[in-house]
């Protein structure tokens, strides 16, 4: 009898057990890529994990022409943006941050969408969208402007994509983006509301845990590719680069940029000068998770 108990069910037991281990081994493994969910201008594919926050701050100078007497820029005026960001779940996270340019207030909702796991070369995909509400008429077209007023709010989406190369010692970054609504004053000048179609990249070499160098650069495709403030000025593409240093649960990004815009609906359309001597100030970021 115990024969035959042993016959029927020892090999039922090691099937069962071997299946139970190969369903295992199949899991998804998350991919981390990029250190953090955002770089100095743009989101990544990566998330705060589900209760976490993160902090911003981040800074753009005057001019560096502007020599000693102005410190190189850094005396100011400061373009300054301040937000804060809540993980949802572990693939979805929301943004709410203010910049002083316009009073623009931003918030923005980011959704991994597929991790792709390669031993050479893993990537993943994230969706992030987000509105943009002025409540700072310059023209003072309107004396009083509510901030959900849909004269003065922006949308724009951003189809993320990141892969990692060099043993994940080298991260890139291509992020096609669209802001509708592109000159906020339009409606309020009896325009037609403008589209603007981006295409930005960044690229971050990590040299340990602690520091990296990178660039990041945006064109506009198609569209509304002036001033936020006037339709009449051109916008450029902005470029930036510089170094990060990440301790503590800190990541300092130190750059330079042709660019002083910081709230994606404003910063997407492009940068407010060109690549003269003029054009280049200093830019200071800092994110920390808690």
């Amino acid at each position: 009898m115990k024969t035959i108990f042993i016959l029927l069910f020892v090999p039922l037991f090691v099937f069962a057990q071997s299946s139970w281990q190969r369903s295992i081994e199949t899991v998804p493994q998350k991919v981390e890529l990029f250190h953090s969910p955002k770089t100095a201008n743009f989101p990544t594919t990566e998330n705060l994990l589900h209760g976490n926050f993160l902090f911003e701050i981040s800074h753009r100078f005057e001019s560096i022409n502007e020599g000693y007497d102005n410190f190189f820029g850094l005396d100011g005026p400061v373009n300054i943006r301040i937000a804060l960001g809540y993980g949802i779940t572990d693939d979805l996270m929301v943004t709410l941050g203010r910049s002083n340019i316009l009073a623009n207030l931003d918030l923005a909702f980011k959704y991994k969408l597929k991790d792709f796991n390669s031993d050479k070369f893993p990537s993943s995909l994230a969706l992030n969208v987000g509105t943009g509400f002025v409540n700072r008429d310059i023209y003072s077209v309107k004396q009083d402007i509510k901030i959900f007023d849909p004269d003065y709010t922006q949308f724009y989406g951003q189809l993320v994509y990141n892969i990692m190369f060099f043993d994940k010692k080298l991260a890139i970054g291509i992020i096609p983006s669209f802001v509708y609504n592109s000159y906020i004053f339009a409606a309020s000048q009896g325009l037609d509301k403008e589209t603007t179609f981006t295409l930005g990249t960044c690229y971050q070499y990590y040299f340990n845990r602690m520091w990296s160098i990178w660039a990041e650069y945006t064109t506009v495709l198609s569209g509304y590719d002036k001033s936020i403030i006037s339709n009449t000025i051109d916008a450029y593409d902005p470029i930036a680069f510089g170094t990060a240093i990440e301790t503590g649960g800190h990541i300092f990004h130190l750059f330079i940029t042709n660019s002083s815009r910081l709230n994606p609906a404003q910063f997407l359309i492009g940068a407010d000068h060109d690549t003269d001597s003029d054009a280049w100030r200093f830019g200071f970021g800092i994110t920390h998770e808690l």
